[in-house]
């Protein structure tokens, strides 16, 4: 059976704006705690977090993005679609309490690595948030495979604002770092409930299902790119954390949040992009160099922006004893832009068939960001890492450029000049607000310079940003149109 495409484009607009909504949510919640908190408790925060992290990615084995492409070919309410949901959710909850077990057992090997008391106290909180986060993840995947999505966009929106708001009261009322934590975890529990309570069908356990094999070797690359790319990013929260301290670590994990916003923005404008390309004349151009051309003009606007204004929005969301990650930030703008170009090449070699190349495309760069980073972090501490990541994110541009092209010159040489004359400027720039810390005036000068550079280098194309224009509204017009059938 054909899906309805206006189904799934409205689906990805709800989707694309909850992502952008929850994050509002949870930088807010992190405005606050940042005032409310010390720095080395904020710290401590992130650093079970990024336990959290790891050993939620390990518990999931890559079945989050089997459920959705497994799911996603089947009619709703067959009993084939019930029997894979329920496998997929058994066998992700056994693997994600085999790991949570795992990193409990590990515990004191962990206290002894990060010695600070702000993550000694909280240490136990690692377990329940991963396998919840898991959980949820899952249970996610299943309403996009059910195309319920309307759904996913009120529990996702949903599960984040309940967040920030239990959060934010229990550091009312004095609770510390145990507010963030305890918010994770009743959100989670909420978020699960509300859709147990929706498709209460998929919810039983089962370790049966006639296609076992074939679930579970699918996703395997992807997976494994999914995990070197956390790898890639978080390796330089645990070196900077393991020399430097907690607090060096609330600073730069404060200083990131920002330009992470960015890659929640690229998730937004996918469809638009998508539509895009499928109107080109693939016979005259490629349609890899319009993907690319396209989010790097978008990216590199956004990035300067973000560049620029990155003094006053730490100051302003973080407080004035924040002020020493301004730097921080302003590398970390330019590197969210490069990391998404590189999230760009990724997608075109799985869409392609390539999950295998996909895969090889993060390898490296986790050896340069480990290498970059345990350089750069004793000498200069978060600027360090995000310096290391930058200058990662730069390389792996070029190594994903040439995977794309296959060994074919002219597209490698294509690929290579539209990401080059789009990075150039925003390296200029970084370097020159860097050098010169500039005033409100000599920013904007800064500002003009750099948009004049994007105009004369053609990264900036009226022509393409009109088209895209159009095609965005179309698709939105097109989603208001045909209502969802839940």
């Amino acid at each position: 059976m054909k899906p309805d495409v206006s189904t799934y484009v409205s689906g990805i607009i709800m989707s694309g704006g909850a992502n952008l909504l929850g994050m509002a949510a949870s930088l807010i919640t992190i405005m606050i705690a940042a005032r409310l908190l010390s720095q080395d408790e904020l710290g401590g925060f992130f650093l079970v977090m990024l336990v959290v992290q790891f050993t939620a990615l390990l518990g999931d084995i890559g079945l989050k993005n089997t459920a959705i492409r497994a799911l996603s070919t089947l009619p709703v309410a067959s009993n084939a679609f019930i029997q894979t949901a329920r496998y997929l959710l058994t066998l992700t909850l056994a693997t994600s309490l085999m790991a949570c077990l795992a990193v409990s057992l590990s515990t004191s090997s962990l206290t002894m690595l990060w010695p600070y008391e702000t993550f000694q106290t909280h240490v136990a909180y690692i377990g329940p948030i991963a396998f919840l986060t898991t959980g949820f993840q899952v249970v996610l995947s299943l309403l996009v495979g059910a195309k319920e999505f309307r759904m996913l966009s009120a529990v996702s929106v949903g599960v984040e604002i309940s967040r920030a708001i239990l959060s934010t009261a229990g550091l009312l009322f004095g609770l510390g770092i145990s507010a963030l934590l305890w918010g994770m975890i009743v959100s989670r529990l909420l978020g699960i409930g509300a859709v147990w309570a929706t498709m209460p069908s998929l919810f039983a356990l089962t370790f049966q299902h006639p296609e076992r094999a074939a679930l579970l070797k699918f996703g395997g690359w992807l997976y494994g790119c999914s995990l070197v790319s956390i790898l890639m990013v978080r390796a330089s929260d645990a070196i900077l954390t393991t020399y430097m301290g907690t607090a060096a670590l609330a600073v730069y994990s404060a200083a990131l949040q920002v330009p992470s916003v960015l890659q929640r923005g690229f998730e937004s404008i996918r469809p638009a992009l998508l539509g895009y390309m499928s109107a080109q004349p693939t016979a005259e151009t490629s349609p890899q160099l319009v993907a690319i051309r396209l989010v790097t003009a978008f990216l590199a606007v956004a990035s300067m922006l973000l560049l620029v204004l990155s003094g006053p929005l730490m100051s302003v969301l973080y407080s004035n004893k924040y002020e020493s990650g301004i730097e921080i930030m302003q590398v970390l703008s330019v590197w969210a832009a490069f990391s998404i170009v590189n999230y760009l090449f990724s997608i075109i070699l799985i869409g392609g068939g390539q999950s295998k190349q996909a895969f090889v495309l993060t390898v490296p760069q986790l050896v340069m960001t480990i290498t970059f980073t345990w350089f750069l972090v004793p000498r200069h501490g978060g600027f360090g890492a995000a310096i290391a990541l930058l200058a990662t994110a730069f390389v792996g541009n070029i190594i994903g450029a040439s995977l794309v092209a296959k060994g074919k010159l002219p597209i490698w040489y294509g690929l290579i000049m539209v990401f080059l004359r789009a990075a150039i400027p925003l390296i200029l720039l970084l370097t020159a607000v860097l050098l010169t810390k500039p005033s409100l005036l000599g920013l904007t000068v800064l500002m003009s310079l750099t948009v004049v550079m994007l105009v004369t280098l053609r990264v900036i194309v009226p022509d393409d940003l009109e088209a895209l224009r159009l095609v965005t509204s179309m698709m939105v017009r097109r989603g208001a149109a045909s209502p969802i059938k839940v």
